[in-house]
């Protein structure tokens, strides 16, 4: 008789760790499901953020290229004048001033990206290669940017060089242009003042931007 009450007793206590082992694991997984559905929510916020400002971005390259465009075309047209001074062109004073003249400067919109970084939210876009290639644009903009940076050095030595050598620096007429271009170390500046390349910089990070508005505005 004992033992068979042990062994009821025994059944009933291994059914009832087995109700509680069930109720658990279907705890974990609701609590799961609810995890993965704020997760879900999370994402479409993050994304349709991104969206928001990798359009702005989108725009200030666009606006960046056009400025970029007329800088290196100005900066041809100096070039005839360097080894041809007798050179007329009425446009020098305009076309010398977009030399150095302070260019928009690209200031990407990061308040989405800090956010994710700092809530360790990285990990919500599903997508390996969506999440990846996120990663990737904010790193492109910070190398960009040094890029923009040397561009900028040398415009404020072109600069430095057109305040000291002409009379009105606002207003200036070709033949002062014209006798200031014959300093070597204008001319060499100019010369290496990485316009050409910074049309391909944009036209390049322009490029990665649009690419990545393309795939994340389709979610």
């Amino acid at each position: 008789m004992e033992t068979g009450k042990t062994g009821k007793y025994l059944k009933y206590a291994i059914g009832e760790i087995i109700l509680v082992v069930i109720g658990i694991l279907i705890a974990l997984s609701i609590n799961n499901w609810q995890q993965e559905k704020q997760n879900i929510k999370l994402e479409q916020r993050y994304i349709k953020d991104l969206v928001n400002d990798l359009k702005k971005d989108s725009v200030n390259l666009h606006i960046l290229y056009i400025d970029a465009v007329l800088s290196a075309n100005a900066k041809d047209s100096i070039y005839k004048v360097f080894h041809q001074p007798e050179y007329q062109l009425d446009s020098l004073p305009a076309y010398f001033k977009l030399q150095w003249n302070p260019y928009k400067i690209f200031s990407p919109s990061t308040s989405t990206i800090d956010e994710m970084k700092s809530s360790s939210d990285l990990e919500v876009i599903r997508n390996d290669a969506q999440r990846k290639q996120i990663v990737s644009i904010y790193y492109k903009y910070e190398l960009f940017l040094q890029d923009e940076n040397l561009y900028r050095e040398a415009t404020r030595e072109i600069f430095a060089t057109a305040k000291s050598g002409l009379k009105n620096i606002q207003k200036p007429t070709s033949d002062e242009i014209k006798l200031l271009l014959q300093d070597q170390r204008l001319e060499n500046t100019i010369r290496t003042n990485f316009a050409k390349g910074r049309v391909k910089s944009i036209a390049n990070i322009a490029d990665e931007c649009n690419s990545l508005l393309k795939v994340l505005g389709k979610k």
